[in-house]
């Protein structure tokens, strides 16, 4: 359970909480299983708190401040996360759906089976980080930078990955069915028995990857390099 003190702190609003930290930084805060729903907490700081199991779902977290903090199986569904900080942040497990991360930098972040299903990613950066597993359908992930991240076991069902970067991605066992990968550039990836049943592959950039037992059933491939 979060520690009451620490709750009653950030009922004063945002300046007041912010102000706080300020003058408490070394203490470790305890916000676990807090109610936050549909919070007004844009730029706040909640750098090292531990938000582990946290409802957050709806919440304005824009611009705030979530460096290496927990957010282990918090719900965050529906929020706003946009310009917020990521840096060595922990979301596994975590509910994102709906969230919007727009412009968001999660390089090298941990997402390991978290739930991004609707999420608008447009824009993000995914460089480096762990996707293992993670729900992506139906998300919005054009103009995203995916370079070098593990998205092994993905489920992509349905994503908008046009003019995405995907180089040197791993997408092994990956599901693509449906998505939209228009100018999207896959060049080395690795796309072993990742399913592509039904994407649009209009101008995408296949190049050096490694399509061993990958399925195109109905895909569309205009002009795709290869």
């Amino acid at each position: 359970m979060a520690n009451k003190e620490h709750l009653i702190q950030l009922q004063k609003g945002v300046s007041s909480w912010n102000m706080w930290r300020s003058q408490e930084h070394r203490l470790q805060i305890d916000l676990i299983e807090a109610n936050l729903a549909y919070a007004e907490v844009s730029k706040a700081n909640f750098s090292y708190a531990d938000l582990s199991l946290a409802n957050l779902g709806g919440a304005n977290l824009i611009g705030a401040n979530l460096r290496e903090a927990n957010l282990t199986l918090a719900n965050l569904s529906g929020a706003n996360l946009s310009f917020a900080t990521f840096q060595n942040v922990t979301l596994c497990m975590t509910n994102l759906s709906g969230t919007n991360l727009s412009l968001a930098n999660l390089s090298s972040v941990n997402l390991s089976l978290t739930n991004l299903s609707g999420a608008n990613l447009s824009g993000a950066v995914l460089r480096n980080a762990n996707l293992m597993g993670v729900n992506f359908s139906g998300a919005d992930l054009t103009n995203a930078d995916l370079s070098d991240a593990n998205m092994s076991g993905a489920n992509l069902n349905g994503a908008n990955l046009s003019n995405a970067s995907l180089c040197e991605t791993e997408l092994s066992g990956a599901i693509l069915s449906g998505a939209n990968l228009t100018n999207a550039n896959l060049s080395g990836a690795v796309l072993r028995k990742t399913d592509f049943s039904g994407s649009k592959l209009k101008e995408a950039d296949l190049r050096n990857t490694d399509l061993h037992a990958a399925k195109f059933d109905g895909a569309l491939w205009e002009n795709a390099k290869r």
